[in-house]
C-alpha cells in the first residue's frame, strides 16, 4: 500500500490503513491485534506511540468509503480543558471505548458492547502526534 492520504485502502487485500503520523517519517517497531477485536492491528512506532492502523474485515469495508482523504482527525477539547484529536466514521453513538494497554492515550469507539462496529478514534496524547497533520491546521 502506498501512501496517498491518511486514509488508504487496497481492495487486493481488502485492507485498510488510518495514519496518525507520516508514515516515512516514523519507524515501525512491531504491530499487535487490538485484543477486544482482531479487525485492528495496532503499528507501534520507536518515535511515536502508534504509527497507525491496519484494518481488515467489516472494518476495513467501512474505511474504504474514506480511502485516499487527508485531515480526518477534528480538535476538541474535554470538559478540563484538555485537547485531543477525534474522527468518527458517522454518528453513531458509543456503546463501548477501549484502548490497548500499553498505549492509553489513544481510544477506540464502538457503536456496540462486542468491539465489532468500529466507528471512530480519539487521540489524547497531543504532543505526540502532529496536528497540522491530523486535522491540517
Amino acid at each position: 500500500m502506498g501512501y496517498k492520504g491518511q486514509v488508504t485502502y487496497d481492495k487486493e487485500v481488502e485492507m485498510g490503513y488510518i495514519y496518525f503520523s507520516e508514515p516515512s517519517k516514523y519507524t515501525i517497531t512491531h504491530t499487535e491485534e487490538l485484543p477486544e477485536n482482531d479487525d485492528i492491528m495496532l503499528d507501534f512506532g520507536e518515535e511515536v506511540p502508534i504509527v497507525g492502523i491496519e484494518v481488515e474485515g467489516e472494518t476495513a469495508r467501512k474505511i474504504e468509503l474514506i480511502a485516499d482523504k487527508v485531515h480526518i482527525f477534528k480538535k476538541e477539547v474535554t470538559t478540563d480543558g484538555k485537547t485531543y484529536y477525534s474522527f468518527r466514521l458517522n454518528d453513531e453513538i458509543t456503546r463501548k471505548s477501549i484502548s490497548h494497554p500499553d498505549v492509553e492515550s489513544i481510544v477506540f469507539h464502538f457503536s456496540d458492547t462486542n468491539c465489532e462496529d468500529f466507528i471512530g478514534i480519539d487521540i489524547f496524547d497531543s504532543k505526540s502526534y502532529s496536528e497540522q497533520y491530523l486535522i491540517g491546521k
